[in-house]
């Protein structure tokens, strides 16, 4: 087993996206940076790491029959990292975030519970996508649970995870993710043109929920970055509808995973101010990821 096995099997280069959730909660529920609670912020970021790590993990390990015909060049098909390894690696990681969520909790004035509960509910939710979910039609709705959970996991910086300030956000996170997912299913080969659509719609109601809201607030900026993410990711949806194969449909979902993190910046913007700016780093610093482990690994 080597580390470039490991890295592939928990997929680094995407490992920071989660902190876009976290960003996006932390920052609406303290109306930008959250500078009084940086400890607790700092644990809730591994915290989610860990568990998306662990999705990741879990997914290749209750994938890898279908992946030694699919995706033979993944780690475990390949023999890089045993089944029993990695299994045990996933459990471990949704074990640490767990305790990292929890040891969130602990303050100056006593221990806050929300941190843990968000966490297991998070965990269970991961789980379930994992050992059954995905292969149902429920799939897409508990994929887009998980983000819209990470949203109100960053949110308990502040100890109000379900507060309206953080629900409506991760409300809209849920519902951009349940689209992608739904449009993503059926990448490998020709995909349904209505499904697609139906998929494209539910994305294209996040976008429409969020420009409402950064109406409301007169978020321009944020309105401004939201359009923008709307062209480019609906021109590639519109072509993969129109040719529903494999290349069209994965540009698509490349979009619109790339434009995830844009997408809740504004939500950031928004409703935190210019701190909210500080989620689009995260883009280079995945792109740096992609390409230094490109560099080394091939």
């Amino acid at each position: 087993m080597s580390l470039g096995a490991w890295a592939r099997l928990v997929r680094v280069p995407n490992l920071p996206s989660p902190l876009a959730d976290i960003a996006l909660g932390a920052f609406v529920v303290s109306g930008g940076w959250p500078a009084d609670h940086l400890p607790r912020l700092a644990l809730l970021c591994i915290s989610s790491i860990c568990l998306y790590a662990a999705g990741m993990v879990l997914n290749d390990t209750y994938d890898v029959a279908e992946d030694r015909v699919g995706r033979p060049e993944r780690p475990l098909p390949r023999g890089h990292i045993s089944f029993a390894y990695a299994h045990a690696a996933g459990l471990l990681l949704l074990a640490m975030g767990l305790v990292l969520a929890g040891f969130s909790g602990w303050h100056e004035n006593g221990f806050d519970q929300q941190p843990g509960r968000v966490a297991v509910a998070l965990a269970f939710s991961v789980w379930l996508y994992n050992i059954w979910a995905k292969r149902t039609v429920v799939g897409p709705v508990v994929m887009g649970l998980c983000r819209g959970q990470n949203v109100l996991l960053g949110a308990t910086v502040a100890g109000v995870a379900l507060d309206e300030r953080a629900l409506v956000p991760a409300a809209a996170c849920t519902l951009y993710i349940g689209g992608l997912t739904w449009f993503a299913r059926d990448d490998a080969h020709l995909s349904r043109r209505t499904h697609l659509a139906m998929a494209g719609l539910i994305v294209a109601g996040a976008f429409v929920w969020t420009a409402s809201a950064l109406l409301a607030e007169k978020a321009w900026l944020a309105l401004g970055l939201l359009a923008v993410l709307a062209v480019y990711v609906g021109q590639a949806m519109a072509r993969a509808v129109a040719q529903p194969d494999a290349g069209p449909v994965r540009a698509a979902v490349g979009r619109l995973l790339l434009g995830y993190i844009p997408f809740s910046t504004a939500w950031a913007v928004g409703f935190a101010g210019p701190a909210g700016w500080c989620s689009l780093l995260l883009i280079p610093v995945m792109i740096g990821l992609r390409r230094y482990l490109a560099a080394r690994l091939t």
